[in-house]
């Protein structure tokens, strides 16, 4: 388990399965450093890459877990690719992305409400 301590943000970043890779490593801490950039509410991320056996099968996949802490909240998104690592944190780094982004749309209002429709009740059958 690799830790940074030089970073505002707390990260942690696990292999399970597999061997230590810097450039895995590197991927991860830029992606991190780019959301503490543009989410200051962030209070830790954690990152698993691991390295997943199918039963009965050669091979198997690799799996990409981050989690990042907010106040009140955690947000984990997994993702998983058959033949690289790098795609399947890439992947589960920018589903971590659009969530932040979709909160933080959530938090400042900018969200579209739909206008409900006037003199219909719910219970009215179509074509009646």
């Amino acid at each position: 388990m690799i830790s940074e301590p030089d970073m505002n943000l707390p990260f942690t970043l696990q292999f399970d399965g597999l061997a230590h890779s810097d450039a895995v490593e590197d991927l991860a801490r830029s992606r991190v450093e780019h959301l503490e950039r543009h989410f200051a509410d962030l209070t830790a991320c954690r990152v698993a890459i691991s390295r997943e056996s199918r039963h009965g099968q050669a091979g198997g996949f690799f799996s990409a877990r981050v989690a990042m802490t907010l106040p009140g909240r955690e947000l984990i998104v997994s993702h998983a690719h058959e033949h690289d690592a790098y795609i399947a944190l890439r992947d589960a780094f920018d589903a971590v992305s659009r969530r932040l982004e979709d909160s933080e749309q959530v938090r400042r209002g900018r969200v579209k409400t739909h206008a409900t429709l006037s003199g219909r009740r719910s219970d009215d059958a179509a074509g009646e």
